[in-house]
């Protein structure tokens, strides 16, 4: 990996790029941590407070940290959330340093699956699932077995949520969606309209949940946010996932091509 950068955003003061390999990996706004750059990011937001309507604070777990855009939007959004951001990359923690620490989060140089492996039952309100690795959002260590961990770490009522990166027809995607649709109660799927017509690839933010998702709270919001979101859940998510095989740790899925990082946001 080449030394990653950060960038100052020249439309936006207070907008900080990180850079790796070349590619957008991470956005902050040191003056606003409530401002997402990134729309798959915007998606994650809406979920988690369509889920949370109360604004209480949070313990998330986050696997996989960048920059630390969403924990420091945890922690401006909902005040006294506990937190840990486990970052495979030192490089990464080393350069986003200059950002500046997130109160009650915890970051720490760890491999994610090991992380959340060591993670106590029951423990959470959210996990987060969001590896990269130079230009590719990292995958093929979602199996059965990894969705099982997130589930256990879950308290009743917590989700977790994917983002992960596809294209039609969505070979990746959909044996995560049907892992998910094993573990969890409830099962949703999030993504820009034009990725799940299949006209560009896209990031598709995956949620599960330990109960009934607010379906048509996500479909609202999803309908009216800066960029939009459709949702698949229920019978319409089924017929997406149909005969996908849930991926295991004889089977993982492979990564998918560089094309499909953040870089094309």
């Amino acid at each position: 990996m080449t030394e990653p950068e950060l960038l100052r955003d020249l439309d936006r003061d207070t907008g900080w790029t990180l850079m790796v390999e070349g590619a957008e990996q991470s956005y902050v706004d040191v003056e606003d941590a409530t401002h997402l750059e990134f729309e798959y990011m915007q998606h994650i937001a809406l979920v988690v407070d369509a889920v949370f309507a109360d604004e209480r604070p949070l313990s998330a777990l986050h696997l996989g940290g960048g920059a630390c855009t969403l924990a420091r939007w945890l922690a401006a959004t909902r005040p006294g959330s506990v937190q840990l951001v486990a970052e495979s990359s030192q490089q990464i923690i080393d350069a986003a340093r200059p950002l500046g620490d997130i109160r009650d989060c915890e970051v720490v140089h760890a491999d994610a699956v090991e992380s959340l492996l060591r993670d106590p039952d029951a423990g959470r309100d959210v996990v987060i699932w969001d590896l990269y690795d130079g230009p590719r959002v990292v995958t093929s260590s979602l199996t059965l077995r990894v969705v099982s961990e997130m589930r256990r770490v879950l308290r009743s009522g917590g989700i977790a949520v994917l983002n992960v990166s596809d294209a039609t027809p969505f070979d990746v995607v959909r044996p995560v969606v049907a892992a998910l649709r094993v573990v969890f109660d409830d099962v949703a799927l999030l993504a820009e309209p034009s990725t799940l017509r299949g006209r560009r690839s896209g990031n598709c933010v995956l949620v599960g949940a330990t109960l009934a998702l607010p379906v048509p709270t996500l479909r609202r919001r999803g309908a009216a946010a800066a960029t939009r979101a459709r949702v698949l859940a229920g019978e319409p998510l089924e017929v997406f996932c149909e005969g996908a095989v849930p991926p295991t740790d004889e089977r993982p899925l492979p990564e998918p091509d560089e094309r499909l990082g953040r870089g094309f946001l």
